[in-house]
């Protein structure tokens, strides 16, 4: 084969399996990222009052399960843990916003919350007396005007009008924008307070669990939103409140559903790559075939079986396949691993939700890309070597 010939061929299966690495760790960083902090806020599995949001105000849980310990014992659970809510209005200088209060106890985690901090400090709920510290989003400070450590006047509306003055301890900037906007952390005490509930009622229970994000994690909610299922249907529920068990895809079904069409996109990517590699993989064994024409005929004249002959420029095709690939390979790994630590690349959170292109480095997946593309790339090289079976010995020695 001609220089030029096994260079294109080759560049070509390198292109291809590059591009398709990348895809496929770009999609995989979108939904370990996104998902990761939709789960941050709400939890990644939530027990709700039958029929209301998980963010009412108005039909209290009793936190106290008889089965929670059971629940809290699934090797995949991180941690329980009870919140309420509170809807208030802040006023700023030119408008009035409308937010969501989530009270939540020292005993909730907010590392979460910690990985996306741009200023200030966590609240601390730890006192014994109620805290007035508040922790909002950046975009919602630069709405209200705010600053750290500023006093912020929240008006909640019920039968009556009640203002409490809170105390902004720290920003933080995750990029759900309509989660941003909206959503304060304070005290659980102060939202038991406005609600009229006892220490053990809120809105709901957060279930977080170990993982990233990801489509790991994805499966691993699905088994435990079964296993809690199971645990609560077999409990005797004379003593307990009813509950009902949501995802948090549930919760967020549009985020979620855009996070699917992801692997659409994907399949799109690989099948035109794929297509593209093996359109050239079979001009270059055509090319070949076509150089070495009259040794296909003497080769079949010493005796040589057709299918021998086959085998051969398979090889010399793999060979070509696999240079490609490690080409490919060194490619797509080094940028990705370049735009997963440095993230020279950009978005537009508004429209992404991150302000960066995740990845998701994964060896699992690339030995599976990899080996599934050999595969195919062979089985494509069959169809030109099917040509041998026609080449005759007489007339190519003879045109020889």
């Amino acid at each position: 084969m001609s220089s030029t010939g096994n260079a294109i061929a080759c560049a070509s299966v390198a292109v291809s399996i590059g591009v398709i690495l990348m895809a496929v760790a770009i999609s995989e960083g979108f939904k370990s990222e996104i998902g990761k902090r939709a789960a941050g806020f709400t939890g990644d599995i939530l027990l709700t009052v039958p029929g209301a949001d998980y963010m009412n105000d108005v039909y209290p849980l009793d936190a106290e399960l008889s089965y929670l310990p059971e629940i809290e014992r699934i090797p995949e659970v991180r941690s329980v843990s009870e919140t309420a809510y509170k809807p208030g209005m802040v006023k700023s200088d030119k408008d009035v916003h409308g937010v969501m209060f989530k009270g939540v106890d020292s005993t909730y985690s907010l590392d979460f919350f910690a990985d996306f901090m741009t200023e200030g400090a966590l609240p601390d709920f730890s006192g014994r007396r109620m805290s007035d510290e508040v922790l909002i989003s950046k975009r919602l400070a630069t709405m209200l005007g705010l600053k750290v450590g500023e006093r912020m006047t929240v008006y909640f509306i019920g039968d009556q009008v009640r203002a409490r003055r809170l105390t902004v301890s720290g920003l933080y900037d995750i990029q759900l924008e309509n989660l941003d906007e909206r959503t304060a952390v304070v005290d659980i005490r102060q939202i038991r307070r406005l609600n009229g509930w006892e220490d053990h009622e809120s809105s709901c229970m957060e279930i977080a669990l170990d993982g990233n994000g990801g489509r790991t994690s994805a499966r691993t909610r699905m088994q435990v939103y079964d296993r809690i299922g199971d645990i609560i249907m077999t409990q005797d529920m004379e003593g307990d409140d009813q509950v009902a068990v949501r995802r948090v895809d549930e919760i967020y079904p549009g985020l979620f559903d855009w996070l699917a069409l992801l692997d659409l996109n994907v399949l799109v990517v690989m099948v035109l790559m794929m297509a593209v590699a093996g359109f050239n993989m079979i001009s270059g064994l055509l090319i070949i075939l076509f150089e070495r024409i009259s040794m296909i005929g003497l080769l079949k004249a010493l005796g040589m079986r057709t299918a021998d002959i086959c085998k051969v420029f398979i090889y010399r095709g793999g060979s070509i396949v696999l240079k490609g690939m490690l080409w490919g390979n060194a490619a797509a790994i080094l940028l990705l691993a370049v735009q997963k630590w440095l993230r020279p690349i950009t978005l537009n959170p508004v429209n992404y939700f991150v302000n960066f292109v995740p990845v998701e480095l994964n060896f699992l997946h690339i030995v599976t890309v990899n080996m599934a593309a050999f595969v195919l790339m062979l089985l494509i090289m069959v169809i030109p070597s099917l040509f041998i079976a026609r080449v005759s010995p007489d007339r190519t020695i003879k045109v020889s």
